[in-house]
């Protein structure tokens, strides 16, 4: 099975099964370069390791996702199921956080979600990345440590996903999105951690079903 399906999959037992197989949707540099003129100026600011493309067309929504060669390059000469160490867990966390986004869209589509250009729509987007991220990662781990991760080992997964590199956007709106959804990001996985082992999966597809503006006030609420 490939990385990506094996990503997908563990994020659909988490929350449900969605209505695509987002293998299908991994586009090269070409396609790549044309969406990013369709979309605009601001797509140049993102960042190029990894880019989820987004579409509606009718009652349809179309998703590409985009990796690039030294993303692709890293995981395949240093496969994140055998082993994760600083070479390969950045290239990890970008070839996962554009799945969640794939998997995420998907979900608020079904939902009736269809302000996919919006800015809560985005915040959405990269609180939930952000969480289902640290779940994958965490997930690797404790399949590589044969059970429970050590204490070490889950402060360094949180210092690489959690890091201040939002500060390097080069528009204050951007600066300003990826600040706040870390933030929500980390409140709640840090009420997650509290939470009783048997509750987890329950309230982690409660706050998936939230709008932004309800994960915003859920972890304000609980901080």
């Amino acid at each position: 099975m490939t990385l990506l399906r094996e990503i997908q999959l563990l994020l659909e037992r988490t929350y449900a099964p969605v209505p695509i197989n987002l293998e299908a949707c991994v586009i090269g540099e070409s396609r790549c370069a044309v969406l990013n003129r369709l979309a605009g100026d601001n797509a140049r600011y993102l960042a190029s390791g990894g880019r989820t493309f987004l579409r509606q067309v009718g009652d349809s929504l179309y998703v590409a996702i985009f990796y690039s060669r030294p993303v692709i390059e890293e995981l395949e000469t240093n496969d994140p199921r055998q082993t994760l160490n600083e070479r390969n867990i950045s290239a990890l966390i970008t070839f996962i956080e554009e799945i969640a986004h794939g998997v995420q869209a998907s979900f608020l589509f079904q939902e009736g979600e269809r302000c996919i250009d919006s800015e809560s729509y985005a915040c959405n987007l990269e609180t939930q990345a952000r969480v289902d991220t640290y779940l994958v990662l965490s997930k690797f781990a404790q399949l590589i440590c044969g059970g429970r991760i050590p204490r070490s080992v889950g402060s360094w997964l949180r210092s690489q996903l959690f890091d201040i590199s939002w500060r390097d956007f080069s528009t204050s709106q951007l600066r300003a999105r990826y600040k706040i959804t870390q933030e929500c990001a980390i409140a709640f996985l840090s009420y997650l951690r509290h939470m009783p082992l048997s509750s987890r999966l329950q309230v982690l597809r409660e706050f998936r079903a939230l709008a932004w503006n309800e994960k915003l006030k859920f972890t304000q609420f609980h901080l």
